[in-house]
């Protein structure tokens, strides 16, 4: 971002940001085509690559050319190429793998909406629905195999979030946590397995969680946990101490967060905590470029918002609770914490 264009003329600054999208398919390229997987066991030739993608070898070269330009991956010798440790993350076999996130990134339709960002600006309307005649996620209900690659992303960031709450509250002394929106559990399954005498209850759209009962009893943790369908503007289960809404806010405006929020108070007894895990805006004098921009995305894809502690206090109060504290980590979730009157 600008501290990368630090020393270089403006009119080459701004070059590079108009045309950051060709390194986005770049990166694709080298996802779609597989090249960490088939790096992963060391260094090979263009020509074995060529043969194993399938690929035209002078194009290939040319594609590997740029990778090693990016950081992507690097020269062994002259003839022969090798990942750096940040191709590396792009293997599908490693824990903190980002293949599918940056297959989510760069399909076709996932940007197409910030090419409306004009519009939302001047309305503070989602771009998506204008584009594609249907919302977001009913978007992701009619193209499945987009919704899985979705899914998969998600859940690569599920047991960092995971370690966030565990590092800014102690789970040891609660009995039950309600995971609203949790998809197919795997949050939940990550608190569960780490503290073994808690209990869970997952909640989501009943098609969001075919799957679940799958990855609870691949963690084994399926007999301390209950699926239930539920509409988290409708309704969700009662009976825990806790509830965690993992990156969900986010996805919303305020008029629907505030809604969404209150569903949750309705259900809560006196003295219940919940916890929503999200990336805090920072203040103005220490701008988090990235941030910044993914905020914009949140606009044109779902009239969402990533917002300050004081946007978040702001919510939490109007829909009832109190005792608001904002509880920061070491990785980039912070918990903010509110209490049940």
């Amino acid at each position: 971002m600008p501290e990368d264009n630090a020393g270089v003329p403006p009119w080459l600054a701004l070059a590079r940001m108009a045309s950051g999208y060709t390194v986005s398919y770049v990166l694709r390229a080298m996802t779609v085509l597989d090249l960490a997987d088939h790096l992963a066991t060391g260094p090979r030739t263009v020509a074995d690559l060529a043969d194993v993608t399938g690929t035209h070898a002078p194009s290939l070269a040319r594609l590997l050319r740029a990778l090693v330009a990016v950081g992507l991956c690097a020269y062994e010798d002259q003839d022969r190429v090798q990942l750096t440790p940040l191709g590396g993350l792009l293997r599908s076999d490693v824990p903190d793998s980002r293949k599918a996130s940056v297959l989510l990134n760069t399909s076709p339709w996932f940007p197409h909406a910030l090419e409306e960002l004009p519009y939302a600006i001047r309305t503070g309307e989602q771009t998506f629905r204008r584009i594609y005649g249907v919302g977001f996620w009913d978007y992701l209900a009619a193209h499945p195999a987009d919704g899985a690659i979705l899914d998969t992303a998600m859940t690569a960031a599920s047991s960092t979030r995971a370690t966030a709450l565990r590092a800014a509250r102690d789970l040891s002394r609660v009995s039950t946590v309600v995971d609203v929106g949790g998809g197919q559990g795997r949050l939940l399954a990550a608190l569960l397995v780490a503290v073994p005498g808690l209990h869970g209850i997952l909640a989501d759209r009943q098609e969001v969680t075919v799957g679940a009962s799958e990855v609870l009893t691949a963690a084994g943790v399926a007999d301390r946990c209950a699926v239930v369908a539920a509409d988290f503007f409708v309704a969700v289960p009662a009976g825990g101490d806790a509830y965690v809404l993992s990156q969900i806010i986010h996805d919303w405006g305020d008029e629907e967060a505030l809604a969404l929020l209150r569903t949750c108070h309705q259900a809560m007894a006196p003295g219940a905590r919940l916890w929503l895990i999200e990336e805090v805006v920072q203040p103005q004098d220490r701008v988090d470029p990235d941030q910044a921009l993914f905020d914009l995305t949140m606009l044109t894809l779902l009239g969402g918002k990533e917002r300050t502690s004081d946007e978040l206090q702001q919510l939490l109060e109007a829909a009832g609770f109190t005792a608001v504290a904002i509880l920061a980590t070491d990785t980039a979730y912070s918990v903010v914490e509110a209490v049940r009157p």
